[in-house]
């Protein structure tokens, strides 16, 4: 093709550009020339989810404080970004490609790989109260234009800090909201993107203890579930405000809702190593239930996970994709996950190795798939690592 790669015709050019199937080659085909960039969009729909990547924690010695390391399972190879944005931020969830961003008094919505920004609204103005519980704390409350809030909970913000937030669709789309579970008086809340105030969906209980203590919340179908670390899960109904709670008597810690790819609530109980007589018999081990309606919610315990592909990361995190778009053989009914270790533990300090592994949900082996990732600081202020579904909307 040699010079004339360029003087082909826009259609040419544009309906070569929606055949790329990855990020990678839709980045390189923009870079070519201008004539191959202005055919193609910057912001394209037609690009298949990409396989994620795992955002290693922050290296804290030899690192500059604005590089940030990804680990692309699909190239087998470390991305460094630069990433000033993240600098003194607390990155409380990634959802669609997107991070929610927690610095000082500020929520934002960052795209690691756009560098988008989007804002949310600040926690100073005064919420709205969808109705669902009321605050439960005696003598706590006053009247405060459309919903009864603690004054000081509101105003004095030093406290406030965002435990866990999630998105329930691409904050491009239409109807877009972010969830949030944060340690202030209103124990979650939710905005869409353009609003001007967050809406509060719960109140923290009367005394806050483990029982009660949301350790993680996924939206699926149009319900929100939060679940607390003994299994026992809430579902809200956010258009017509109500709520119901469920029990799943097996589970303990370790667990995690995801929406499976055909759109089922589901609940994975990650049981870790497992030792008999001190000896470590599996290094991983999966139970998963999947929540039927067929006359009261109920969880039910499947053995079958179909196409389901789960990824399971720090911080509660883990969501499913679909063999399907994975262009891995055998990547059906599999498990990718973050194995960690201590290198060293001297000085108050550890050094943590990763690895990623796969394990087969049907036979429970596990394979090493990244080799060593390298060593990574904990101390008084710890990153878990993240995985990233990478995408240019």
């Amino acid at each position: 093709m040699g010079p004339n790669r360029c003087l082909l015709p826009p259609e040419l050019l544009q309906f070569i550009s929606e055949k790329a199937a990855s990020l990678g080659d839709y980045i390189r085909f923009r870079a070519v020339c201008h004539p191959w960039r202005s055919a193609s969009s910057p912001h394209p729909r037609n690009l298949p989810i990409q396989f994620p990547w795992l955002m290693l924690p922050f290296k804290f010695y030899g690192n500059d404080d604005t590089t940030r390391l990804f680990y692309d399972l699909s190239a087998s190879k470390i991305h460094s970004l630069d990433l000033p944005e993240l600098c003194g931020a607390e990155i409380c969830g990634t959802s669609h490609g997107w991070f929610v961003l927690h610095k000082g008094q500020v929520t934002s919505l960052f795209n690691p790989i756009t560098r988008a920004t989007i804002s949310l609204p600040p926690y100073t103005v005064p919420p709205s109260d969808l109705g669902i519980a009321p605050i439960n704390v005696e003598n706590a409350v006053t009247p405060f234009g459309d919903c009864c809030v603690n004054n000081s909970a509101l105003c004095s913000t030093h406290d406030f800090f965002l435990e866990k937030a999630i998105l329930t669709s691409n904050p491009m789309d239409a109807g877009c909201m972010v969830i949030v579970h944060t340690s202030s008086l209103w124990e979650l809340a939710f905005c869409k993107i353009g609003d001007e105030r967050w809406t509060v969906i719960q109140y923290h209980e009367e005394a806050p203890n483990e029982w009660y203590d949301i350790c993680d919340l996924s939206f699926i179908n149009g319900v929100l579930y939060t679940q607390n670390p003994y299994g026992f899960v809430t579902m809200y109904n956010l258009i017509s405000p109500s709520k119901t709670g469920l029990n799943c008597e097996p589970v303990s810690r370790n667990i995690y809702l995801v929406q499976g790819v055909d759109g089922d609530a589901l609940l994975i109980h990650y049981h870790g190593f497992v030792y008999a007589d001190g000896i470590l018999e599996k290094e991983i081990e999966h139970t998963v239930y999947k929540l039927t309606n067929d006359r009261e919610p109920t969880w039910i315990k499947v053995n079958d996970v179909g196409k389901n592909v789960f990824f399971v990361g720090g911080g509660c995190q883990a969501f499913s994709l679909s063999s399907d778009h994975l262009q891995l053989p055998g990547a059906a009914k599999c498990a990718y996950y973050v194995s960690r270790w201590t290198e060293q533990n001297q000085h108050y300090l550890s050094w943590y190795n990763h690895k990623i592994k796969l394990g087969k949900l049907d036979n429970e082996t596990v394979t090493d798939i990244s080799g060593d990732l390298g060593s990574f600081q904990r101390n008084g202020h710890w990153e878990e690592s993240l995985w990233l579904t990478p995408s240019l909307v």
